[in-house]
Parts: structure tokens; sequence; C-alpha cells
């Protein structure tokens, strides 16, 4: 569970600080993501077929819907972050990426002690509810592209992930069917009938073609409406859980505790805070 966050949105995405103590599972995010351990535990995560040891030499970097886990390892200590989740389009046109190419090469990116200085007084500003001003989205931009210099100085191991324009047409198609029925309560096995597949078929094709199961996309789909109701919508939790085929409140409160390594009531309540 995390004891606070607070968030900082941007034509870059958002940044959140996360005092969290639970470990998170297997999952995705349209963004990508860059973590950067500050204090407390800072635990290992594994990204695609990598592995991250978080510290104050090395942040974790994640493409767009690479699936990705994080496992704390603290002994009931909680740990410190800053998480950027940043609009690829924005990284693409800020760092003159061409279509296509990942934004990262390698799950990490060396710190050298300046940059994880300059990450951690960053998170000292968005802590400090007087320390925003004018300059905030300038000095979280800097930082982010400090972030891709360090990364794209790394030894370079190109990360192969399959774009949507390379999909086989059955997947392509199980991902409309999967994000016109988001909220619905339909089951993979229905999405497999749907393209015309076996559900062995179906789930080794699409792990092969995108490099997740099929549960990993759609729980990726499902966090991020759930997000959007979240931060603009008024909507009870238990009314947010049923749009998106929960039962109770509480089996949805622990999906999205462990997929954002925080409460939804923890989650708006920041969101609403405008930070």
């Amino acid at each position: 569970m995390a004891t606070s966050i607070r968030l900082f949105r941007g034509a870059f995405g958002h940044v959140s600080v996360l005092n969290v103590e639970s470990d998170f599972v297997t999952h995705a995010h349209p963004e990508a993501h860059v973590i950067v351990w500050i204090a407390g535990a800072a635990g290992r995560m594994t990204v695609g077929d990598g592995t991250v040891h978080l510290g104050a030499t090395t942040a974790a970097a994640i493409n767009p819907l690479e699936p990705h886990s994080h496992a704390l390892a603290g002994e009931g200590r909680p740990g410190l972050f800053l998480a950027f989740y940043l609009d690829p389009v924005w990284v693409r046109l800020r760092r003159g990426l061409p279509p296509g190419a990942p934004l990262f090469v390698e799950p990490t990116i060396p710190l050298e002690p300046w940059l994880h200085r300059a990450a951690a007084s960053l998170l000292d500003m968005l802590c400090d509810e007087y320390g925003l001003d004018d300059l905030a989205p300038y000095e979280i931009e800097r930082l982010i592209d400090s972030l891709f210099d360090a990364a794209e100085a790394h030894p370079r191991r190109l990360r192969s992930l399959a774009a949507n324009a390379m999909l086989d047409h059955r997947i392509r198609k199980a991902i409309e069917v999967m994000k016109a029925n988001v909220c619905e309560r339909m089951s993979l096995d229905d999405v497999a009938r749907e393209v015309g597949l076996s559900r062995p078929h179906f789930f080794a094709l699409f792990k092969e073609q995108t490099s997740l199961t099929p549960n990993v996309y759609w729980n990726t789909l499902r966090m991020d409406e759930a997000l959007r109701q979240l931060r603009s919508t008024q909507e009870p939790l238990i009314s947010v859980a049923c749009q998106l085929g929960f039962t109770t409140a509480g089996n949805f409160s622990r999906f999205f505790r462990d997929h954002a390594g925080v409460p939804p009531t923890l989650y708006r309540e920041a969101a609403r805070a405008g930070l």
C-alpha cells in the first residue's frame, strides 16, 4: 500500500511522487515510463526480459506497452520514488525520434551523482506545496531531457517491440475488440472467437506479436480507463468499479493498488489537488 502520492501534469505527461511498500504485478502503460529511486526500499524491477536493480546509480526505463513488475523486497519498509509517465508523441517530437522506433533501447538508465541529486531536488519541490511555481514545468522537462541524454549514452542493445502497423490482422482486430469493450464483462474466450482463433492459439499469437499476454494488455486498458474516470468524474468508487466489470469496490481497489501502488481513493485525492 502507499502512504502518500503527489501528481504534477504537463505537456510531457505526468510525474508522480510515490511512497509505497507493496509490490507491483506485471502490467504495462500506454505511456513511456521512467522510475527513479530516491530513498527507502529500492527493490528489483523486471522490464521485458531484463532485470533492473534500482538505486542511486540506476533508474528504470520502460517503453510504451512494455510489460514490467516491481518487487520491493523491503521487509515492510516503504520506498520513495519519482515516477514519470511520458507521452510517447511528446518524447518523439522533443528527441527527434522516428515513428516506430523504441524510445529506450535498454531497460536501465545510468545515473551520475548530479543527476540523482537533481531528481531528489525535483521530488522535494513537488512535495512542497509552496515550492511549485511557473518554472516547475521547465525544471521537470529539463530533468526528463537529462534522463534521456543518460539513456542514449548507454551501450545499446535494441529491444524489439511490435508496432501496431506490423501486427497480424487478427491481433489488430482483437485489440480493437478489447478497446471497444473495456467497460464490458467480455471474456478473452469471446475475444478469441471474435477473431477466429482458439484460446491457446490466440494467447500464443498475442504474446508473440506484442510481448504481452492478452490479460496484461486488457488490464492495461482497464487501468487507463480507471485513471481517466477517477480524474475526470465524480462517480462513486463502486460505480467506477462496476463500469469496469468488477463486482465489488474491494476487488477494484485491490486491482488498482496492485497496478498503481496506491488505492484509487488516494489517487483521486492527489489528482483533485491539481499537482
